[in-house]
């Protein structure tokens, strides 16, 4: 043979060349070789993690993979665009794959099992996959263990509650376990889709790209039980792609992902015929051409205006999918936006009302849009412990009030928000979760429970939520009490967050403490540099 060969001898004890391998290692380099000679040329990164559930850092694993694939003389290719050299692809998205061997590199590896050479279905065992068929019987997926549909049940639920939020890999070890469990293509790529929109749900932006880089081998099935459900599948995948844009890459790159999905015919019909995906789809297009109207701020007035009314129209058509669909959790995601988008665009004079409409009228309707998010998720106990409905009342109410640089204590006072009397007597009958009755007198009051119920651990807040609670509590101490010890605990404990949250959003809290008086500004900057 010749010398470039490398010789794996996977019985009694592995071997590489005579010299015993690190296993992951091994392991990895074989799986990828048995992709390439099986159905899919690629091995996609979340067969890695399936197969070493228990090591939770992947990138470990491949790293030091990579640094025994160097050492062995192989070279292994990863993601999608297989005419860049090897040599030029950029290790930092290395760990995401999907992972490849060219046919020279495939060529070298010979592999054998007690001195003979060893058949693909003897690598497959030496891998643990089994390649035996389900039968075809119409009892047979009636008969399968329902264990994977506990296991999703169970994952969807930790989601949804928020729970496993308080653990960066929560959500993605209990989506982990579900797709161990899994019989087709159908179970696989469902739970893989579940994990990338709870992920991202989560915060967990990098960990949500790397589910639905697994989910792309299953795009392409074309098994007839998988045909249907993979256009769902697609059309979901390619919103939560621009979703994860969204929140990474900014506005235009979301609407370029989204723009392509509409694009595509087979996408399309999904949107049109699937009312939960074509909520997704008009509640997410609907924020992005929010943002246009809010944050392109060099734009002709009259594109900003117009996409102004694009973002309602889709707010209100994603509202129709959303109880078409059945999904109550849906409808009080897009009422909250709702609530929260006619403010902002009437409040920046981007939208037309009728003549003679006051402030305070759409001020009021803004909030009961929110008002009846709240009553959704408190009567349907959905909303995964979301602060964010609290969020957007509390700067509601105060949202006709003036603002000014630095103003004085007796400045901030002489516009006073709506009073906690006045938002209840105008949403009725969605005011309860807001009423007296849980012991809401004023809004310190509101924001000071809310609080606690983190700190107990009854709910858990991630970091941005809980620093636009913290900064609305700053407001409404200062303005309900004055610079008294609560403000100043609000405002060192914001200062202290700053730290974790990206440079846009620090601009927007440093900005926002300007509007407070100076020494609460002076507070919140000595804490900074304590931080």
């Amino acid at each position: 043979m010749p010398a470039s060969t490398l010789n794996i001898e996977l019985t009694p004890v592995p071997v590489i060349n005579g010299k015993p391998a690190r296993y992951q290692s091994l392991w990895l380099l074989l799986r990828v070789y048995y992709a390439g000679h099986t159905d899919h040329p690629d091995l996609p990164a979340y067969e890695i993690r399936s197969r070493f559930p228990g090591k939770t850092n992947g990138r470990m694993i491949i790293s030091r993979a990579f640094e025994d694939f160097r050492d062995w003389g192989v070279d292994v290719g990863w993601g999608w665009d297989r005419s860049i050299p090897i040599s030029l692809l950029n290790t930092r998205n290395r760990s995401r794959g999907p992972f490849w061997l060219d046919k020279k590199g495939s060529r070298r590896i010979k592999i054998t099992a007690g001195g003979k050479k060893a058949s693909i279905d003897a690598l497959a065992g030496f891998l643990g996959i089994n390649t035996g068929q389900q039968p075809l019987s119409p009892l047979a997926y009636a008969m399968q263990d329902v264990g994977y549909w506990n296991n999703l049940t169970q994952a969807m639920r930790l989601a949804k509650d928020g729970f496993a939020g308080t653990n960066a890999s929560g959500v993605a070890e209990h989506f982990r376990t579900t797709r161990l469990a899994a019989h087709d293509h159908f179970q696989s790529a469902l739970s893989i889709l579940k994990e990338s929109l709870a992920l991202r749900k989560q915060g967990q932006i990098q960990l949500s790209w790397e589910a639905l880089d697994s989910l792309s081998p299953f795009l392409v099935s074309d098994t007839e039980d998988d045909h249907e459900s993979m256009a769902a599948f697609a059309a979901m995948a390619g919103i939560a792609r621009a979703w994860n844009l969204y929140m990474t890459e900014g506005t235009r790159a979301a609407h370029v992902e989204i723009n392509r999905l509409h694009a595509d015919g087979r996408s399309r019909l999904v949107v049109r015929y699937n009312p939960r995906v074509r909520f997704e789809y008009l509640n997410l297009k609907a924020l992005i051409f929010r943002a246009i109207a809010l944050e392109l701020n060099d734009a002709p007035m009259a594109e900003r205006r117009h996409a102004a009314g694009q973002s309602i129209t889709h707010f209100s058509r994603a509202l129709r999918a959303a109880y078409e669909a059945d999904s109550i959790e849906a409808a009080q995601d897009v009422a909250a936006n709702i609530g929260l988008s006619l403010w902002l665009l009437w409040k920046n004079a981007l939208l037309d009302a009728p003549s003679g409409t006051a402030e305070t009228t759409v001020q009021m309707q803004s909030l009961r849009w929110i008002c009846l998010s709240e009553w959704i998720c408190d009567r349907f106990g959905v909303g995964g412990g979301s602060v964010w409905n609290t969020v957007f009342l509390l700067r509601i109410v105060r949202g006709a009030c003036s603002v000014s640089q630095s103003p004085t204590l007796e400045q901030l006072r002489r516009f006073p928000p709506l009073s906690v009397t006045q938002v209840i007597a105008g949403t009725k009958p969605f005011h309860t979760a807001f009423s007296a009755a849980k012991g809401y007198t004023d809004w310190s009051s509101v924001i000071g429970f809310t609080l606690e119920e983190h700190d107990n651990g009854q709910a858990r807040y991630e970091t941005l939520q809980l620093a636009n609670l913290l900064l609305e509590a700053i407001w409404f101490y200062t303005f309900e009490n004055g610079l008294g010890s609560p403000a100043i605990k609000a405002t060192e404990r914001l200062a202290v967050l700053l730290q974790d949250l990206s440079a846009p959003k620090r601009r927007f809290f440093r900005e926002s403490i300007r509007t407070l008086p100076d020494i609460v500004q002076s507070v919140f900057e000595e804490a900074l540099q304590d931080a």
